[in-house]
């Protein structure tokens, strides 16, 4: 994950730990994910109307 977004190990560490992470740093997390076929559905996109992920459809 951390080459995939071009960010460093540790970031992906604090971030999963619940940490701080600089704005442009979670930007580039998400867009690696979105390239690996994760789609992110905002509040109502679900079944139980929250926020949520799914892969996407091939």
């Amino acid at each position: 994950m951390a080459e995939m977004a071009s960010v460093g190990v540790n970031t992906i560490n604090r971030f999963e730990d619940g940490q701080d992470a600089r704005l442009s740093s979670v930007d580039k997390m998400k867009r690696a994910l979105e390239s690996a076929g994760v789609v992110f559905l905002s509040d109502g996109q679900t079944i139980d109307g929250g926020p949520g992920v799914r892969l996407a459809k091939k």
